[in-house]
């Protein structure tokens, strides 16, 4: 199939043809070798990867349950972690175990409640790290984490 143009003019005149059947064919054929390429470009070991259940959003909002830890500056100039559980009548301070033991009563009430982690960053990363796997390991389905907005200017 081609597209035939006329220059118009007389018999002695060249008439300019247009065959696009080769254009399609080449077309054609990338087309079959980039379906047959891409899904083998799955980079490293084939692997199947663990199923997760996310909760799911529900229609009257539930208040998520805080987990807070702040630094705090102890009367003999120390510093030492705070460790704060906040739900619908605010914020109170509790130890790292009473947290636990908390948060294993609240998600024992509720498995599908959702969880929201702040972390002040002036704590070292592994001390937020623990508590925060230890939240994980409750079982809650869904856990946020807070952040801040970057500014500007800033350092690394």
């Amino acid at each position: 199939m081609g597209v035939q143009l006329d220059a118009g003019g007389g018999a002695n005149k060249v008439k300019p043809n247009i065959n696009v059947t080769p254009l399609v064919d080449v077309v054609l054929v990338l087309l079959i070798i980039f379906m047959l390429v891409i899904p083998n470009m799955q980079e490293g070991v084939p692997i199947e990867l663990f199923k997760a259940n996310n909760a799911e959003k529900d229609e009257d909002e539930v208040e998520p349950i805080t987990v807070s830890l702040a630094r705090i500056d102890s009367p003999d100039g120390d510093e030492v972690i705070g460790y704060y559980i906040g739900e619908a009548e605010g914020d109170r301070q509790v130890t790292r175990e009473g947290l636990i033991a908390e948060l294993t009563k609240l998600h024992a009430a509720d498995p599908s409640r959702v969880l929201l982690f702040r972390g002040d960053a002036r704590i070292e990363y592994g001390d937020v790290r623990e508590v925060f796997h230890e939240c994980q390991n409750l079982g809650f389905a869904y856990i946020q984490l807070a952040v801040g907005a970057q500014k500007e200017g800033w350092e690394s």
